[in-house]
């Protein structure tokens, strides 16, 4: 009987230090993830900061070039428009305007 109760300590102190150890395995598994994924998501911030920051000053350059050719294409216009405009009262009234 003794050396059932001795067998039955042991398999009982083996299998705590097992659940132990997978504890231990466990927690170094999950702790590692964290840190990776932690270190992905700062990556990930980092480029889509950067990204923003790009997105940003290319949308700004575009509107300006877009305002600036636009403001050509008025300037433009006008002028067409102006000289029709002395174009037809010349050719109504024989004089410019």
């Amino acid at each position: 009987m003794t050396a059932l109760m001795e067998k039955i300590r042991q398999e009982h102190k083996s299998i705590a230090e097992e659940v132990s150890q997978l504890f231990r395995e466990t927690h170094e598994f999950l702790s590692a993830t964290t840190a990776n994924r932690e270190e992905q998501a700062e990556k990930q911030a980092q480029y889509l900061h950067q990204f923003h920051q790009e997105l940003e000053q290319t949308t700004h350059e575009f509107l300006a070039e877009t305002a600036k050719a636009r403001t050509e294409q008025a300037k433009a216009q006008k002028q067409y428009l102006h000289q029709f405009r002395q174009d037809l009262f010349a050719s109504i009234f024989g004089t410019h305007i």
